[in-house]
């Protein structure tokens, strides 16, 4: 009988690969296990950090994500470039006397005993991704000092005002591309943190950067404030912006591949502020999407009723949260379980996020006359069997979305409510009628994000059972798997990484119908929901907790509860 690898178990059970598929890719590679790791990232089935996690895990080492522009450019001199390339290795620090080194492969000892005598000292072996330590290489060859390195080479007594004039004035100015390497540097931590949105802000004294990585902002970097303007108007550039427009906010964006061949894209909006302006990039990896509203965060039941309640031949569909909860992704879940060759899908958004075959996808553009409301007009002359509107801004769209769903097509969309019951009340707050919505509503969905624990360095933790009982969730006090953060090289000391949805879905039945027609106050159709079964966001957040996907006090701040 085969004996099956760890690696390749832990491939199937955290990875999620079916366990036929888990075994066939690692027979095709060879039986080799840091094969096997790479054919699971190029071939799409798993992100890069997360393959060589389960690398790790199987040989019972660290993991590390470092950031290129944390490292030590002494402790990354220890190791000569030629060695580092060779050995695809990555210097990372002094740890009691031992040189602690990030591998691609950590099996192999006569790398391990090569580095030691390179380096005059014992090796503590760390796994890290070759996108790591490319980075590590790329930050050597910028004379291993980083931003610093960059800053010697700017003149920043004529980096302020000057500089704003044009393309060809800032490459002038910032002299040898220093700007544009700068830029990049940024971009590519960023990319490296698996950050949502890097800022670029200007006080008095300094400029300062910041990125949102799992819904937290971390400062990164306080720069000189003459570097201001360049930076902006270097991503005014990337972006196709109007750099000597300052006065006036602008939204742009632009695409960057990355080493290993993905495309992200980068949506770029300005903002005049007192001190200068404000640049805030959101970073769109369209690799790591997951379609199947499973795979999301739903649990079967959810995923399987959303599923029946869009498949209805006609009605309303919404998605609620506030920005960068993931209702559009959500809603993409939605339209690719719907996504059949005989079915007409049309969608109207701004931006397009993410491109759908079958589907046809229509950009919002003000200038073209292109609003929400003049293209759900024409769409509804296109035969549509489901129209998805990116969000229902107003009363106008809003009305027009309503008349769709009572004339025989399913409309998906989204809304910026606190909760499912609140979209009934941001509607009608529009002035849409309450007899309109009635009959129309099928499903609404109010979700968040909350961060997920490290798989590497989570602890088994009590029950919270003071907590549970204050919110009458007695029923979660006994079994479970309640864990708690710890913090590791993996997840940068933080505790958590990735993030995970919580989700409460009302779907709508007859009773609520009736009392909405009848014009019944929220509180008393949430009365009538809870008593048809309908689960809020915080029991569904202490049940992702109950499962150690993350912590009770983690689901209570996400969904502003106070323990």
């Amino acid at each position: 009988m085969e004996t099956i690898p760890l690696v390749v178990e832990l491939a199937a059970s955290i990875g999620g690969i079916p366990p036929e598929k888990a075994q066939e890719l690692w027979r095709t590679a060879g039986a080799n296990d840091i094969d096997f790791i790479e054919r699971l990232h190029v071939l799409g089935l798993v992100p890069e950090s997360d393959a060589y996690r389960l690398l790790a895990k199987s040989l019972e080492l660290p993991f590390e994500n470092p950031d290129a522009l944390d490292l030590d450019p002494v402790v990354l001199s220890v190791l000569p470039k030629e060695a580092m390339q060779q050995f695809q290795a990555l210097p990372l620090r002094w740890q009691e006397g031992h040189l602690v080194v990030g591998l691609q492969n950590p099996t192999d000892l006569h790398t391990i005993d090569a580095i030691q005598e390179l380096a005059r000292a014992p090796v503590m072996p760390t796994v890290v991704t070759p996108t790591a330590i490319a980075a590590g290489l790329r930050q050597r060859d910028s004379k291993g000092e980083g931003i610093e390195a960059l800053l010697a080479r700017l003149d920043l007594d004529r980096l302020d005002e000057s500089a704003l004039a044009t393309p060809q004035k800032l490459r002038e100015v910032a002299g040898d591309n220093a700007i544009v390497d700068l830029v990049n540097l940024l971009i590519d931590a960023a990319l490296r943190r698996r950050a949502s949105d890097i800022h670029i802000e200007v006080g008095r004294t300094r400029c300062k950067v910041r990125m949102r990585v799992d819904g937290c902002l971390e400062a990164t970097q306080m720069l000189p404030k003459p570097l201001h303007s360049a930076l902006i108007s270097r991503i005014k550039v990337l972006a196709d912006l109007d750099i000597a427009e300052r006065r006036k906010p602008q939204d742009g964006q632009f695409r960057r591949k990355t080493g290993s061949g993905r495309v992200v894209e980068f949506r770029v909006s300005t903002l005049p502020a007192v001190h200068g302006e404000k640049a805030v990039l959101r970073v769109l990896d369209r690799t790591n999407v997951k379609l199947d509203l499973a795979e999301q965060g739903m649990s079967k039941d959810q995923a399987d009723r959303l599923r029946a309640a869009a498949s209805s031949p006609n009605g309303l569909v919404l998605v609620t949260g506030p920005t960068g909860s993931g209702k559009t992704t959500t809603l993409y879940g939605v339209l690719h379980y719907l996504n059949q060759e005989d079915s007409n899908l049309i969608t109207v958004e701004d931006p397009v996020e993410y491109e759908l075959e079958n589907v046809t996808q229509v950009q919002v553009d003000p200038k073209a006359g292109r609003t929400f409301a003049t293209v759900l007009r024409s769409m509804l002359r296109q035969d549509p069997d489901v129209v998805m509107v990116g969000e229902i801004r107003d009363q106008e769209t809003g009305e027009i979305a309503v008349h769709a769903a009572l004339t025989g097509h399913m409309v998906l969309s989204t809304l910026h409510t606190n909760s499912a019951i609140g979209a009934v009340t941001r509607l009608i707050d529009m002035g849409v009628e309450p007899y309109l919505l009635a009959p129309t509503i099928t499903a609404v969905v109010a979700q968040r994000l909350v961060r997920r624990l490290c798989p590497d360095c989570s602890k088994p933790g009590p029950a919270p059972t003071e907590v549970l009982t204050r919110f009458g969730l007695t029923q979660f006090a006994k079994g479970g798997n309640w864990r708690r953060a710890e913090g590791c090289g993996s997840c940068r000391s933080r505790g958590f990484i990735g993030r995970v949805p919580i989700y409460e879905i009302l779907f709508w039945n007859d009773e609520l119908a009736r009392l909405l027609a009848k014009g019944t106050a929220e509180e008393e159709l949430l009365v009538a929901a809870r008593a048809s079964g309908f689960r809020d966001l915080l029991m569904d957040g202490v049940e992702k907790a109950w499962a150690g996907l993350t912590t009770i006090q983690e689901a209570m701040t996400v969904v502003r509860s106070k323990a």
